[in-house]
């Protein structure tokens, strides 16, 4: 086989491998643009609070550092969500798209939470950042 055929040829797989890759991920592609409607705002850094003390705390801690009492029961410590590096870097939509829909042991809470109360936990971890 020709040296050009065998580049053409793994090119082609390496586009088609993207392009289904993109298809797959799009909804967190797509997430990536959302920008947070509630950024700056205390009150839903309140709000915020008070959601993550009702379902988060038991896993990621008062401070958010992954410490809290079930984690140790967890197969996997949670993320220092402190660590987070900020937008752009780590877009807000990101962080919205990980609360609702969950990853690894992470559970989705899309059927518990409803956008705004997303986004105001969004606003909370952002408020506990170390960066």
């Amino acid at each position: 086989m020709r040296w050009s055929s065998l580049i053409k040829k793994s090119l082609l797989v390496l586009v088609v491998a993207t392009v289904l890759l993109a298809y797959v991920q799009r909804d967190l592609l797509l997430a990536a643009f959302e920008t947070n409607p509630y950024r700056g705002s205390s009150e839903s850094v309140a709000r915020g609070e008070l959601i993550w003390t009702q379902h988060c705390i038991s896993c990621h801690g008062p401070d958010a550092v992954g410490d809290g009492p079930a984690s140790a029961a967890l197969p996997k410590r949670p993320k220092d969500l402190t660590m987070i590096a900020p937008a752009p870097i780590f877009p807000d939509g990101i962080v919205a798209f990980r609360i609702a829909h969950g990853k690894n042991t992470m559970p989705a809470w899309q059927d518990t939470l409803n956008t705004e109360q997303i986004w105001d936990l969004v606003s909370f971890i952002r408020s506990k950042s170390r960066r």
